[in-house]
């Protein structure tokens, strides 16, 4: 078969046999007749007749080509059930559209001895009613194309993708010679995806011509061209379902809500997470303004003036209560003549937004309980009031010297509370005053020279769902102190330059190296603040009162320490490590990683040396200069009252902790305090 696509698309039809009076030419039928049974003797070339088109004669001679018997009573085969089957599906927009269409007028068309026929483009059967007994042989899925039934009209207008309409003689089957046929193919984006046949069987030469008027191709043509227009409007619609569906489907996968208005801030589209946060069906919101829900002036502007919105909070209230969302507005504008037809509202969870934040800042706990190495009973003790601690929905206070490693604790313990939540660490003593407020707080746009123009929330606001963890808590101006004692009681934070408060639901774990009872008897740390961080209190003991744990950290310092230098790991010499055991480690556990990373990186053989070790651990010296070793030794009363004092120290004042410390009874203690003078 010829490939329709390589064929011009010409205007005019291809009318054969037909004068233009609509008259059959019957002399004509007659030479036609005699030219294709000589034709069919091998006594002529039709291509050299001035009766047969060219386009016909070629048609002719494919058809012999293909076998095709002339003289046969019934020509064509039925596809097998699967091809029909898979037929049916390929042409079922096409039948859908047609055959209702052709159904109208079949009635009409019987009575004057016409009949229908609608074919895909490969000449195969779809749709056929007829006035003659002929068409009940033809079934749907039966083929006709030229290979098989030889010339004729269906096949010869998809071939010439144009309109053709001859006398009977012009088939290549003599079983056809009766038949007056109007043909003309079915166009879908830009290719013949079918024909539509209108014929007429002619009993003899005297028929009337009332039956054949010459409108009937033009009639056949214009019903082609309906059907053509009915496809193109199913396939928009089609399309239009389609795109509408993908729509849905993206939006429905956009994190956060999607709110469409018009231009008059009716709503006419929301996703359904976008019906959630307004506390509403989807249903339920269509076709109600914006500002029902949305308590926001500027989107007016925005409606008004075409402007966007970049990243700005605010609140929304879902069954009384407020919660915070970032807004982002963007104008609908058409291209053609820039007009706005409305506006799309895309809001997102602050939690989202804040978590996007946290994760840029890293603001994650990294270290968990077992990160912690240890072997005294005394560090077993405190790692498990620890983690009973991490259980309850209070604050903690974690107290100890520098470099004992508390916060790493606040790290176990968020892990253990609160791991799917921010952790958000702040060193009180490392931020500058005059930002530490803003840090703290936020602020919102404009609030100060400087300020960006869209505001920031605060560390507090970003640890909202986690653990705000105030290091160095004893270094926090005491001007902002009653500030943050305000959000721990209220839970709520304003930020600076602010006119409302924002929910905010995060626990705090607060460090410290100094004594912060008698920073309140001094007035620099209030009480009341102390007493709402301190719920409960963590003391980690220093190195020197755990001696046992020294030989475990060293392992896993020298460890770690090789693996990230990529060096083997040495051994530690008895003579140095006897005098890692007995140094005092006033830095603690930091000092000792610090100490151990020296003689990591100085011991190239493999083992560490007395020699690698740090001069000031090997050769300590006192606050007066003088090796600790050669110093007078003090009386047992002398060292007693210096152990109490350092336990009361370390414990906070703790009574019950520092005679645990000290293994003490508690009332033994407490005669010792009245003895030494000791004030707590």
């Amino acid at each position: 078969m010829v490939d329709d696509r390589e064929l011009p698309i010409e205007p005019l039809p291809l009318k054969l046999g037909i004068k233009e009076n609509a008259q059959i030419d019957f002399k004509l039928w007659r030479k036609v007749k005699e030219v294709k049974l000589r034709f069919f003797r091998g006594e002529l070339d039709p291509r050299q007749s001035s009766y047969v088109p060219v386009e016909v004669a070629a048609s002719w001679i494919r058809s012999k080509n293909y076998g095709v018997d002339p003289f046969a009573k019934y020509h064509g085969y039925r596809l097998p059930a699967p091809e029909r089957k898979k037929l049916a599906e390929k042409k079922k927009m096409l039948m859908e559209t047609a055959i209702p269409m052709m159904k109208k007028y079949l009635s009409l068309l019987s009575v004057t001895g016409y009949g229908m026929l609608l074919t895909d483009e490969n000449g195969v059967v779809l749709y056929i009613q007829g006035a003659d007994e002929r068409a009940a042989d033809k079934e749907f899925g039966t083929v006709l194309n030229e290979q098989v039934a030889g010339t004729n009209a269906h096949s010869l207008c998809a071939i010439l993708r144009k309109p053709v309409q001859f006398i009977g003689p012009y088939n290549y089957c003599v079983e056809l010679d009766q038949n007056i046929v109007s043909s003309t193919p079915i166009f879908f984006n830009g290719q013949v995806v079918g024909t539509l046949t209108l014929y007429q069987l002619l009993a003899d030469e005297t028929k009337d011509t009332y039956n054949m008027q010459v409108h009937s191709l033009g009639w056949i043509t214009s019903l082609a061209a309906a059907i053509e227009n009915q496809l193109k409007l199913l396939q928009a619609n089609q399309e239009l379902s389609v795109n509408h569906g993908i729509l849905e489907a993206t939006l429905s996968v956009v994190e956060g809500g999607i709110i469409t208005l018009n231009k008059d801030g009716i709503i006419v589209h929301v996703n359904r997470e976008g019906a959630n946060i307004l506390g509403q069906e989807p249903d339920g919101i269509l076709g109600k303004h914006y500002f029902r829900y949305i308590k926001e002036e500027r989107v007016e502007n925005c409606l008004k003036k075409g402007l966007s919105i970049a990243d700005q909070d605010i609140s929304i209230a879902r069954n009384g209560i407020e919660k915070q969302y970032m807004m982002r507005v963007t104008p609908v504008i058409t291209k053609e003549g820039g007009n706005l037809n409305g506006t799309v509202i895309h809001l997102s969870k602050m939690e989202n937004i804040k978590k996007l934040v946290n994760d840029w800042r890293g603001a994650t706990a990294t270290y968990t309980f077992d990160d912690i190495k240890y072997k005294s009973s005394l560090m077993r003790d405190t790692v498990e009031l620890a983690k009973q601690y991490a259980s309850i929905k209070a604050n903690v206070l974690i107290q100890g010297e520098s470099g004992t490693g508390k916060e790493l604790f606040a790290h176990a313990i968020h892990n253990l509370s609160r791991p799917e939540g921010p952790f958000i660490a702040i060193n009180c003593s490392a931020m500058p005053r005059n930002l530490i407020e803003s840090e703290l707080f936020g602020y919102e746009g404009g609030a100060f020279t400087g300020a960006e123009r869209k505001g920031r929330p605060g560390l507090i606001e970003l640890a909202h769902g986690g653990t705000l963890f105030l290091d160095e808590i004893g270094d926090m101006p005491l001007e902002l102190q009653p500030v943050l004692l305000r959000v721990l009681e209220s839970k709520k934070v304003m930020r600076v330059g602010g006119r409302r408060y924002i929910p905010v639901d995060f626990r705090v774990i607060c460090a410290t190296n100094k004594d912060l009872r008698a920073m309140i008897q001094k007035g620099t740390f209030r009480e009341d603040l102390y007493y709402r961080l301190a719920v409960l209190k963590l003391q980690i003991p220093p190195l020197r009162e755990r001696r046992e744990d020294i030989g475990e950290l060293v392992k896993y310092f020298i460890n770690n320490i090789s693996a990230k230098m990529g060096c083997r790991c040495p051994t530690v010499s008895p003579q140095a490590m006897e005098i890692i055991q007995r140094y005092d480690w006033p830095g603690n556990v930091r000092q000792l990683e610090n100490a151990l990373v020296c003689a990591v990186s100085t011991a190239a053989k493999g083992v560490i040396e007395v020699k690698h070790l740090p001069e000031d651990i090997v050769h300590p010296v006192s606050a007066g200069g003088e090796p600790l070793w050669n110093r007078t030794p003090m009386s047992l009363e002398e060292l007693e009252k210096m152990a109490i004092a350092q336990a009361m120290r370390q414990t906070g004042n703790n009574v019950a902790q520092a005679a645990e410390m000290l293994q003490i009874g508690k009332s033994t203690l407490y005669k010792k305090l009245k003895l030494y003078d000791i004030r707590y």
